[in-house]
């Protein structure tokens, strides 16, 4: 079996338009059967002389309960060379144990930006997973939401910060849009004052943007983390965030160097002060933020004290 391309997103979110815009794509032929899977019908049905030229052809499953059958059966009858699997969005990605090798799997999220809040107030847990294993995020219908797209941004990668998200207007055209400004915080201050509520977006920001925040003062406030095998004069500074439900915390935290770490305690709240330098992690092959402590102080338990991203 070559690639499965794995299509996640609610009803008219534009999943079936993105399918058949990928296949006419000259890059993305192949020799050789593309099956495509589709577990809902929407408004946008597929054209035949496209599928046809495409070498695809389409399958249906409509109950839940048979779509991992379903697949082994449609998989054994017409072998494909790949599979492109619409998934229906009201069906929970984390409740399906994928019958193929996970390197193999590309997962992508569509995105409808006008029913985004709606779907993140009110199917949080089906949202959240539709991104967690993403490679990319397509935002459709964007125009006339510019001011919001840093939050919908913000909201995705607290749940998957290596995402890659793509923002589409009305007529399915890229919108190309910079976010470096869109920060609840002032990073020319001599110290920048990151409150409880932008704790996440500090996190997140200097994850993707490190490089702005090397030498700046940080002052913030967290929770002590300390971590098991002391190797260095260490502590992690973190807040754990709901990025789907109660029982879904992720844990965002930044690395402090601080030459005193007996004096302080697990699970004690401080209020940090430091510089941003930086440290390449070869367990993740990426750099990370580093704080060097210059100031640390206790701090009151904050009275919201996990962080709500979605």
């Amino acid at each position: 079996m070559g690639k499965i391309y794995f299509v996640n997103g609610f009803l008219e979110a534009g999943k079936t338009s993105f399918i058949q815009d990928l296949i006419d794509e000259t890059y993305f032929k192949i020799k050789g059967l593309t099956l495509i899977v589709a577990c809902e019908e929407g408004n946008t049905e597929y054209d035949d002389y496209l599928l046809e030229k495409s070498g695809c052809i389409v399958r249906y499953i409509e109950e839940e309960e048979d779509f991992l059958s379903k697949i082994k059966e449609y998989e054994e009858c017409l072998k494909p060379e790949r599979i492109i699997v619409e998934f229906n969005g009201m069906w929970n990605r984390k409740d399906f144990e994928m019958p193929w090798d996970p390197m193999e799997i590309t997962e992508i999220a569509i995105i409808d930006a006008r029913t985004f809040e709606l779907y993140a107030a009110n199917m949080k847990s089906l949202l959240s997973e539709q991104v967690r294993r993403a490679y990319m995020a397509v935002l459709n219908n964007c125009d006339g939401f510019e001011e919001k797209l840093p939050y919908f941004r913000r909201n995705l990668k607290a749940v998957n910060t290596g995402l890659n998200i793509v923002f589409k207007d009305n007529d399915g055209d890229d919108i190309n849009i910079r976010f470096e400004d869109d920060l609840p915080y002032d990073l020319s201050a001599e110290v920048v004052d990151v409150d409880h509520d932008a704790f996440s977006v500090f996190y997140l920001d200097s994850l993707e943007n490190l490089d702005r925040y090397l030498g700046k003062t940080i002052r913030f406030t967290a929770k002590v983390i300390k971590p098991r095998g002391k190797t260095r004069e260490s502590f992690l500074a973190g807040r754990y965030a709901m990025t789907c439900c109660e029982n879904d915390l992720s844990l965002f935290g930044i690395i402090c160097d601080y030459d005193d770490t007996d004096s302080i305690s697990a699970d004690e709240w401080v209020t940090v002060t430091g510089v941003v330098d930086k440290e390449f992690m070869d367990r993740y092959n990426v750099e990370f933020p580093i704080c060097k402590v210059k100031e640390l102080s206790p701090a009151p338990k904050p009275k919201r004290e996990i962080i709500n991203v979605m």
